[in-house]
């Protein structure tokens, strides 16, 4: 029975009702809208930073990162591939020789990274293959070693594919050393300051120019992402002598800005629910108020206290029972919508690519973030009706039956 009086007594004034549901809906569409944009900004950058040029694990030697030296080369190779090859997690594994050189063409010059990579295996850990203008990936010229470059370094050199390039770097005996190669292509990624700084050669053509044995640099790419971390903490208890790091470790600001994004999940959730606690607490207090005879009635004809209480807790309870679906079932439709399509933000694409992001966002919210919010405002909704019920409970019955409102 209280609960049908409470449900009628909501579309007693309809206009006032309706007008807290849609904007309770508008709160929860809102911050849900806002949540889902910031939440597929930063897995793009992620999955970019990830696909484009870190991949999952990277093992270096203890001093290589420190000093960035030549000859601080991985001392057991052989063992580590071995192990990581057997592995059921692992998806693709590459080796490489990293050098710092001085670049230089006709047009111009400039400081660069050249990675000698294994083409093969390294088109199963990064995706820099699929970011070439010509999708020529280090194939053998007759003359000159093959180089790719990106756009960035493209125009700053003024060297276009065909073109001749000389690189100047020190070897392993610590002698300049300075060789020729030849442009066969050119990638743009999303994050021009990694395109700024790196350039690709075969590593057979480095290796011999640098005179180098070892390798600087493993990478792995698993099949899971859940399972980095675990895969990581056995490569550590089977090569302990060795700097081995997860993604979160070799570019700490993105997973500096996973954890923001999480604080950021929580600051817009209180929003949601302080638009609502509000919204429903000015409501129910106005119901009280307009309704006092009516309540002084019924608690001056027996109806007891508890009953009254819990017939203003319903109400509160019916109002987000119906604002938090219609909520939640927009929020739903848009977001499922825009990840499908994504959200062109090309007028920007500068901008967003120098923090390593496409131009075009996919929105993205967890499910259980929609679970999280459910019970947090039919929560919000009870906590918010105590007020107003409270004030209902301290109405003087006498004194509300002598008024004239």
């Amino acid at each position: 029975m209280i609960i049908k009086i409470a449900f009628k007594n909501i579309w007693r004034n309809s206009l006032r009702s309706w007008t807290v549901i849609i904007a309770i809906t508008l709160g929860i569409f809102g911050g849900l809208a806002v949540i889902s944009t910031a939440t597929g900004l930063s897995k793009m950058r992620q999955n970019n930073a990830i696909d484009t040029y870190i991949s999952h694990i990277q093992i270096h030697d203890t001093n290589y990162l420190q000093y960035a030296r030549i000859n601080d080369t991985i001392f057991q190779k052989e063992e580590l591939i071995s192990f990581i090859k057997s592995s059921k997690f692992t998806s693709g594994i590459s080796s490489r020789i990293k050098t710092e050189s001085f670049i230089q063409s006709a047009g111009g010059t400039s400081g660069v990274i050249l990675n000698g990579i294994i083409p093969y295996n390294e088109k199963n850990v990064t995706g820099i293959y699929k970011k070439l203008d010509q999708g020529n990936y280090l194939k053998n010229y007759k003359r000159k070693p093959p180089i790719i470059i990106s756009q960035i370094l493209s125009t700053k050199l003024n060297a276009k594919i065909n073109t001749t390039i000389q690189c100047t770097f020190l070897n392993a005996q610590g002698e300049s050393s300075v060789c020729l190669f030849k442009v066969v292509d050119i990638y743009n990624t999303n994050n021009s300051l990694y395109d700024e700084v790196n350039a690709f050669v075969k590593m057979e053509d480095l290796r011999e120019y640098t005179q180098l044995s070892g390798i600087h640099e493993i990478v792995i790419k698993l099949e899971n992402e859940f399972n980095v971390e675990s895969f990581r903490s056995k490569l550590i208890q089977q090569f302990p002598n060795h700097q081995i790091d997860s993604w979160r470790g070799i570019a700490p600001e993105l997973g500096y800005a996973d954890k923001m994004m999480n604080l950021i999940l929580i600051i817009f959730l209180i929003i949601i629910m302080l638009a609502l606690a509000f919204g429903i607490i000015n409501t129910m207090l106005m119901a009280v108020l307009e309704r006092k005879k009516e309540l002084g009635m019924l608690l001056s004809i027996g109806m007891n206290k508890r009953k009254v209480f819990w017939m203003i807790i319903w109400e509160s309870i019916f109002l987000a029972l119906i604002s938090g679906p219609l909520g939640l079932l927009s929020s739903y439709l848009a977001i499922t919508t825009f990840a499908n399509h994504g959200i062109d933000l090309s007028f920007a694409a500068t901008g967003l690519k120098s923090v390593g992001i496409e131009s075009t966002i996919y929105p993205y919210v967890e499910n259980r973030f929609y679970y999280i919010i459910s019970f947090l405002v039919i929560l919000t909704a009870i906590l918010s009706s105590i007020y107003p019920a409270m004030r209902a409970l301290k109405l003087n019955p006498s004194e509300t039956l002598r008024t004239s409102n």
